[in-house]
């Protein structure tokens, strides 16, 4: 998967774009031959890195004055770093590993959910047609698809061959066709992007 520079440079407070800017600097010096085409010169970066610096300084203890001079470097931090930034995704071509060399903060990547969760309140009954039954069941999490699996006897008497009714998206099934008064036993099993969880528990539906 490709990776990427998160700035969100305007949600960060004046120090904190000061230590980027710091970062960025260290990390292009560090691996020049990497980022061999600056658009912005490593000397020009440096330049307005103490230029940023000693307003920060003068606006904590000074007036109006000082602090509109370091509002307006800090426009022109953040216009340099997206031009710097700009040109390290091109060069890295969403490589992390190349990115990370850069300085600047990698974007999280979102984590693939691999533990698939087992429904829960699982419930079977008539409905108001003869010969069917409605089976329900709440989220799984990491589940995108449901199996809903029916035993071909009752598990309480020994063993039994489980076959899947349905698979559905929903958290419901109604299955039709039903001898009227017959216990029925289901299960669900939630399925997710590689595999699928362990099965909910056995419950015992009959149709009316």
């Amino acid at each position: 998967m490709r990776q990427n520079i998160k700035l969100s440079l305007y949600k960060l407070a004046v120090l904190q774009l000061l230590a980027l800017l710091n970062n960025v600097i260290e990390k292009l010096t560090a691996n020049a031959a990497v980022f061999t085409a600056l658009p912005i010169t490593l000397a020009a970066m440096n330049t307005l890195s103490e230029k940023f610096t000693k307003a920060i300084n003068a606006a904590t203890e000074g007036g109006v004055a000082q602090r509109k001079e370091r509002d307006k470097l800090v426009l022109e931090v953040r216009s340099m770093l997206r031009i710097q930034a700009d040109y390290v995704r091109s060069v890295c071509n969403g490589d992390a590993a190349l990115l990370a060399l850069s300085g600047f903060t990698l974007s999280k990547m979102p984590e693939p959910i691999n533990a698939v969760g087992i429904p829960q309140n699982v419930k079977a009954g008539a409905t108001d047609e003869s010969g069917n039954i409605l089976v329900r069941w709440g989220k799984a999490e990491g589940g995108r698809l449901f199996r809903l699996e029916q035993a071909s006897g009752d598990p309480a008497l020994g063993e039994v061959t489980w076959s899947t009714v349905v698979t559905t998206g929903r958290q419901r099934a109604v299955l039709t066709k039903m001898e009227p008064f017959k216990a029925y036993f289901f299960r669900v099993i939630a399925v997710g992007i590689t595999h699928e969880g362990m099965p909910s528990d056995i419950v015992m539906g009959r149709a009316a």
